[in-house]
C-alpha cells in the first residue's frame, strides 16, 4: 500500500469514526441538579393582638429572621420546563413581645421555634435549560409546620410555665431565580422565594405546679416569609 493509498484510508476511517460519535443534543444535557448553600428567612408578620382567658389587652407579637442551609433538587422536564423541591435545615425563629401591654418584657424575645418548610415548585426557564445565564420563574406549594416550640425564661418568670402551640399551612409559593453555568456540571444558583404562610398561635399558661390555667391567648398570624437562597449546584 503506497502513501496516497493509506491518506485515503485514513481519511475515510477517521470520517466514519467521526459519523459513529455520539452527537451532542439537547437530550444529552444533564437531568439533574443538587445545589447547596446559604438561605435568609426573612419574615414580614402581621397579626391582630393577643386574645383570651385572662389575656391583658396590647399584646402583640413581633416574628424575628433566620439564616440556615438552603438544600435543593432540579429536575428537568421537557421542553422550557423544571421540578423544583426546595428544602432546607430547619431554622429556629425567635418571636419577641411587642406592645405595651407586655410592660417590662416588650422587645425581648419570648418564644423559640424550629420551622419546616419545604416546598415544590413547576419552574419556566425563559432562555431554555441549557443556557450559560438561565432566568427561571416557578410557583408551586408549600407545606409549613413547627416543631420543638418553647416558651423562653423570660415569658415563664412572667407568666409561669407555658405551651406554645402553632397550627401547621399548606398555600401556595412562588419564586424568581437565576443558574449561571461555569460549565456543564457546576453552576451557581440564587433564588428569592415567597410563600403565603399562615398560622394560629397558642398560649396556654398554668401555675407553676401546672395544675391551673391562669391565662390562654391566641392570634392568626400571616409570616409573609421571603427566602433568598444563594447555593452551589452540582449538574448530573
Amino acid at each position: 500500500m503506497n502513501a496516497l493509498q493509506r491518506t485515503v484510508l485514513g481519511s475515510i476511517f477517521s470520517a466514519a469514526s467521526f459519523a459513529l460519535l455520539p452527537t451532542a443534543h439537547a437530550d444529552d444535557f444533564p437531568k439533574n441538579i443538587i445545589y447547596v448553600g446559604a438561605a435568609y428567612l426573612n419574615n414580614h408578620p402581621s397579626q391582630p393582638n393577643l386574645s383570651g382567658y385572662n389575656t391583658p389587652p396590647n399584646l402583640n407579637l413581633a416574628e424575628g429572621n433566620a439564616t440556615t442551609l438552603g438544600l435543593g433538587y432540579v429536575r428537568n422536564l421537557a421542553g422550557p420546563w423544571s421540578f423544583e423541591l426546595a428544602l432546607g435545615y430547619p431554622p429556629t425563629v425567635r418571636t419577641y413581645a411587642e406592645g405595651s401591654g407586655w410592660r417590662t418584657l416588650s422587645g425581648v424575645g419570648v418564644t423559640d421555634v424550629d420551622v419546616y418548610s419545604p416546598t415544590a415548585f413547576i419552574n419556566f426557564h425563559i432562555r431554555g435549560k441549557e443556557a450559560k445565564w438561565d432566568p427561571f420563574v416557578g410557583l408551586g406549594v408549600n407545606y409549613t409546620w413547627f416543631r420543638n416550640t418553647k416558651a423562653l425564661p423570660p415569658l415563664e418568670h412572667a407568666q409561669g410555665p407555658t405551651d406554645i402551640h402553632l397550627s401547621s399551612d399548606l398555600t401556595w409559593a412562588a419564586h424568581i431565580g437565576l443558574i449561571y453555568r461555569f460549565n456543564s456540571r457546576w453552576s451557581l444558583v440564587s433564588t428569592v422565594a415567597y410563600s403565603d404562610v399562615r398560622s394560629t398561635l397558642t398560649s396556654t399558661s398554668y401555675t407553676r405546679d401546672r395544675s391551673v390555667i391562669t391565662s390562654q391567648a391566641s392570634t392568626n398570624i400571616k409570616f409573609n416569609p421571603v427566602v433568598y437562597t444563594l447555593a452551589v449546584g452540582y449538574s448530573f
